[in-house]
């Protein structure tokens, strides 16, 4: 388990060292409107869902760009990461917004599991949609299986989403659920 999580990583690693090379001709070209995914194996335990049985391995391909309707999406796993004007927030499971105080400012959809007691814990986006011009962002959430070793402090979980700023602006009404259709609350 501990390898698979090593090897995404990397691959993001990676990724992002080759995304800072991109020539200046290419940042005019339009984004690709397929998602971009990457896979994250590992047992699941979500509210509103049965746990699976010992030893079953359920795999989430997470996305990490992308556009829906008129709005080009990011996926950013460690925003809010050491950010401590998010820290009360992040112990609910819940969503909440940010941004900028600035014109055109892009916005953050910051999504959180809530306060685990361990480590091994993750939460990632597995689908955008726009369903009636809402955007609807479902998360796959994950748990240490039980003969994983974990850390013992405490962790948060938690993903964001980046919406650019575009000729819509940014999604104004959004609703965020899990993959067994259970809603996330908004912190606000």
């Amino acid at each position: 388990m501990k390898f698979k999580k090593l090897t995404v990583l990397v691959l993001m690693a990676c990724l992002a060292f080759t995304a800072c090379g991109k020539e200046s001709s290419e940042e005019n070209e339009p984004r690709n409107e397929e998602p971009v995914v990457q896979e994250a194996p590992s047992d699941v335990e979500e509210p509103g869902t049965s746990t699976p049985d010992a030893g079953t391995e359920i795999t989430f391909s997470y996305i990490t760009e992308g556009t829906v309707g008129d709005y080009t999406y990011e996926i950013e796993p460690n925003f809010a990461d050491n950010k401590k004007y998010y820290l009360d927030d992040l112990k609910n499971r819940c969503w909440f917004a940010d941004s900028l105080d600035e014109p055109n400012a892009p916005l953050w959809i910051i999504i959180s599991s809530g306060e685990k007691h361990s480590g091994g814990y993750d939460i990632g986006v597995v689908d955008i949609t726009e369903e009636d011009g809402t955007i609807v962002i479902t998360v796959g959430e994950t748990s240490p299986s039980p003969d994983e070793p974990t850390t013992e402090e405490m962790t948060t979980p938690n993903v964001t989403v980046r919406f650019e700023y575009g000729t819509s602006g940014t999604p104004k009404d959004i609703k965020v659920v899990n993959t067994a259709g259970v809603e996330i609350p908004s912190a606000y």
